[in-house]
């Protein structure tokens, strides 16, 4: 191990010790760095926001990057401090609203994709919903091109579960190839898609958006039931999650169905509470207009 991943290993286990009210008075002071000192993706953010609510005037949009801000931080020290979160701690700040849908799919031996935006703490949703299912738990993830961090959000997310994490280039091979077991398999496909991977545009959030149908492809070839969780921040450090029916058997959906639907649903949580997305991506950084499209 290299010094500087020493020296971040010891600096993430100091941090991750600490009581949640130190962190979040960090948070406060990472949040004001970022918005205010380095102007993090700042033109991104407030880009991002002013096209999806054009309707909003200056005021009201200045107070969405704000309160993003500060969710970024929270959502940074709150990774952090997963490190040494316990199971009971998790539950008390991460709260399903049903958990009957898992279990009826079980009984019917039914995999599923359970669908996800970056809304909320999508981290801790993810291990919170592992704890309890009788599925394997599988992740879909991009590698990180850090090893450091690349590894050690594979240990967070394998935290309380030991879930299955494949590579997204390698997706539907495995899948294909795991078809005899008792899948739950999680999926964010709120990314922007690589300009080669293109296929689908669609209105969202005002504006023409790409859409991954990578997610919807699988479930109808395999056959898969998709859910979505609707993720919202309560308050600070806790969190509520409705699990919401996108298709029950893919197979009989048509074409786009399911990708609307999930696309349909992230817009309503967004909508819901406007800050609690991840602005800071650059999600419309490609034009329908463009040669190509």
């Amino acid at each position: 191990m290299t010094l500087r991943n020493t020296i971040l290993k010891l600096l993430l286990n100091v941090l991750s010790s600490l009581p949640f009210w130190v962190l979040y008075l960090f948070s406060d002071f990472l949040a004001f760095f970022m918005s205010r000192i380095v102007n993090y993706r700042k033109e991104t953010v407030y880009k991002n926001i002013r096209n999806s609510f054009p309707e909003k005037d200056s005021a009201e949009i200045n107070k969405i990057v704000a309160q993003f801000y500060r969710n970024l931080a929270d959502l940074i020290v709150e990774l952090i401090k997963s490190q040494k979160l316990s199971e009971e701690e998790l539950i008390k700040r991460v709260k399903i609203n049903d958990t009957s849908i898992f279990e009826k799919l079980y009984k019917e031996k039914r995999s599923v994709i359970i669908s996800l935006g970056h809304c909320g703490n999508w981290e801790w949703t993810g291990n919170r919903i592992a704890m309890f299912l009788e599925h394997n738990a599988t992740a879909i993830y991009k590698p990180l091109s850090d090893k450091f961090f690349n590894n050690y959000m594979i240990n967070q997310r394998q935290k309380f579960k030991g879930t299955l994490m494949i590579d997204y280039k390698k997706t539907y091979r495995i899948l294909a190839d795991l078809r005899d077991e008792l899948l739950a398999v999680f999926m964010l496909a709120d990314q922007s898609p690589a300009r080669t991977e293109i296929n689908y545009w669609t209105n969202f959030l005002n504006q023409k958006t790409p859409f991954y149908i990578g997610m919807e492809k699988i479930a109808r070839a395999l056959n898969y039931t998709v859910i979505y969780l609707d993720i919202q921040r309560q308050k600070r450090g806790f969190y509520v999650v409705d699990v919401k029916m996108i298709a029950e058997h893919a197979k009989a959906t048509r074409q786009f169905e399911i990708t609307n639907k999930y696309i349909h649903l992230l817009e309503k949580s967004i909508l819901t509470n406007p800050d609690n997305w991840l602005w800071s991506h650059r999600r419309w950084k490609y034009n329908e207009e463009e040669p190509g499209y």
